[in-house]
């Protein structure tokens, strides 16, 4: 039987793979990579970088939704739509994109996750409901990971990867072509952002159990709670 069910396993088909990252980009410390996804007209991408921040800074600028258009690109506006808790919550983004195209618009779940090497990991979804559709093109399939890494002494690494169905009639090509400047852009933008106040001034608070359970700015010797 044993021997039956290992020449069926052989003779299977092997499940289809999403091919290997190809290098797009290294520069000023940035690395892009972009790869095809299985039976998708649209690349997925990622991109890295290592920045002199801790871990609660990067938190605590991805969960600004005020300052999406100050670094991440092409970000028109980002709203809170529910924080469930503090590892979960709702928000909606609008895209400006060049002309003669429309803008696009996504409202994503975002779920935190802390793990145990200190790494923080954000997957975000793009979910239906909750704002109503209107002049901008919906975006329903989209899903993403932003990975925060210590890897030393004031030094964080990040790890965006994102998947993007732009919905509409926007070319394959020419959302693959975007692939590139657009995730480069914003961790470029993104490191000097961490530089400013209140993100390099963030600190966890920890509960009991020494898990993370909110963010709290130093300014002044005072501390102002943040959940």
């Amino acid at each position: 039987m044993l021997a039956a069910a290992a020449l069926l396993w052989l003779t299977m088909p092997l499940p289809v793979q999403a091919t290997d990252w190809e290098s797009r980009l290294v520069q000023d410390g940035i690395s892009v990579y972009a790869r095809s996804q299985p039976g998708k007209a649209y690349k997925e991408f990622r991109a890295t970088m290592t920045v002199a921040a801790l871990p609660a800074s990067i938190l605590a600028l991805l969960q600004d939704n005020a300052a999406c258009p100050e670094w991440l690109y092409r970000c028109e506006t980002s709203a809170l739509l529910e924080e469930v808790s503090n590892t979960e919550r709702y928000f909606y983004q609008v895209t400006d994109l060049p002309f003669p195209a429309r803008s696009r618009d996504a409202v994503f779940h975002a779920l935190l996750t802390y793990q145990q090497d200190g790494g923080i990991r954000v997957n975000m979804t793009a979910v239906e409901g909750r704002v109503p559709i209107s002049k901008h093109v919906r975006i329903r399939h989209s899903s993403g990971t932003y990975l925060i890494e210590p890897v030393g002494e004031n030094k964080t690494r990040v790890t965006w990867q994102q998947y993007i169905d732009p919905a509409g009639a926007l070319p394959a090509w020419l959302v693959n072509s975007m692939l590139t400047d657009m995730p480069y852009r914003s961790l470029a933008a993104m490191r000097l952002k961490l530089l400013e106040e209140p993100y390099r001034n963030a600190r966890f608070r920890y509960d009991d159990d020494r898990i993370p359970a909110g963010i709290i700015f130093l300014e002044d010797d005072r501390q102002t709670n943040r959940e």
